[in-house]
């Protein structure tokens, strides 16, 4: 009876769960913003999830067929009250200037200033260090829990994404980092000979090995005087302070001013550019996707990157890329119907376009970069 069961019964594979996180941006240090972020969010991911579960496209490639769900939960990363300290001190600044200034002028300095100030206070790693280990303590907790992870980082929130690639995905080859750093001959040769696996920043950070400088480089910390004990141990910090392969699925970021406060990034003299290019590699490699979603009337919403070719952005890189799976795209045409002042958090309260424009983006960018695969 048993054989005849077996024989006529389906089989049963397991499904992998895509939890989808939200990360707030600016002026949510007050309990009435962060509420306003948290009814956001839940009002945004049913209509997010619908339209990824509607699309045969994006069911056939990013969910594989059934291979993956998306969490019908979402889940917040809140870090809006981080700076409730600068925060009470801005405004009492701000009380100082009511004295004397025209109410106009006071009214536009106070939007500005609980604007921008998050946004500016999140941009310094002393700041965002914190912000991206309390998030990598989250992700890795839906991680022993069997789950994969999107990111999706609105206005400010995008920086913390971004950061959070940059610093936590393992795409540094330690061979390779030490013989572009100055360290001695001997010690690239014990590297080497004592390969370990492909590492983060972080990880290098932590480890004593790396500091940043001053002038934004990355570079070697021999002061400690045991560097190679210390580098037989790297595989181990890996382990705790980088994301493992294949756990961050994509990253959505929107109404983004990323490219406003890092634009730096993008200068080929900035010492950080090359770490940038083997983020854009992994990504590229490891079936991951990056994409901005802004509406065009978002005042504080920029395009992260040209669209362009997967053979073109190989050139950029001068990098070889294999295999070629992720890819990176920006969508910026798309109307809020709000006013130009409305329209930067206008993203939850029109969520069922806003969904729309995500699976646009997705279905875009993966045709630009897969057209043999988008014209059968």
């Amino acid at each position: 009876m048993f054989f005849i069961f077996s024989l006529f019964s389906k089989p049963v594979f397991a499904v992998d769960e895509i939890q989808f996180i939200y990360i707030n941006g600016s002026n949510n240090n007050d309990p009435k913003m962060k509420n306003w972020f948290f009814e956001g969010m839940y009002k945004m991911h049913p209509h997010l999830l619908k339209a990824f579960n509607s699309s045969i496209f994006v069911k056939e490639n990013f969910l594989e067929d059934g291979k993956y769900k998306i969490s019908e939960t979402p889940e917040a990363f809140f870090w809006g009250d981080k700076s409730r300290e600068e925060i009470e001190t801005l405004n009492y600044d701000l009380k100082l200037t009511k004295v004397f200034s025209p109410k106009i002028a006071q009214t536009v300095r106070t939007l500005i200033g609980h604007y921008l100030h998050d946004a500016i206070w999140v941009s310094h790693y002393r700041n965002m260090h914190p912000v991206i280990e309390d998030l990598h303590a989250q992700v890795m907790e839906n991680y022993k829990n069997n789950k994969k992870i999107v990111l999706l980082g609105y206005s400010a929130g995008a920086f913390v994404s971004y950061e959070y690639m940059f610093n936590k995905l393992p795409d540094i080859d330690t061979v390779d980092y030490f013989n572009r750093t100055q360290v001695s001959d001997s010690f690239k040769k014990f590297v080497s000979e004592n390969k370990s696996k492909k590492t983060c920043i972080d990880a290098l950070i932590e480890s004593g090995l790396t500091v940043y400088s001053a002038d934004g480089r990355l570079i070697p910390n021999f002061d400690t005087g045991n560097s190679e004990k210390i580098y037989l141990n790297l595989d181990e910090f890996t382990c705790n302070y980088c994301v493992p392969d294949g756990v961050l699925k994509g990253i959505i970021n929107f109404a983004s001013p990323l490219v406003l406060f890092y634009s730096d990034v993008s200068n080929s003299n900035y010492p950080l550019t090359y770490y940038n290019k083997l983020l854009y590699k992994y990504i590229l490699e490891n079936d991951m996707f990056w994409l901005t979603v802004n509406y065009a009337d978002d005042p504080l919403g920029y395009p992260t990157t040209r669209n362009i070719s997967y053979n073109d952005l190989k050139d950029k890189l001068d990098m070889e890329i294999q295999p070629e799976a992720g890819f990176l795209y920006s969508k910026s045409d798309i109307k809020s119907r709000r006013t130009f002042f409305a329209a930067h958090t206008s993203y939850w309260s029109t969520a069922k376009r806003f969904a729309k424009a995500v699976i646009e983006a997705y279905e875009e960018g993966f045709c630009l970069y897969n057209s043999d695969e988008c014209n059968k």
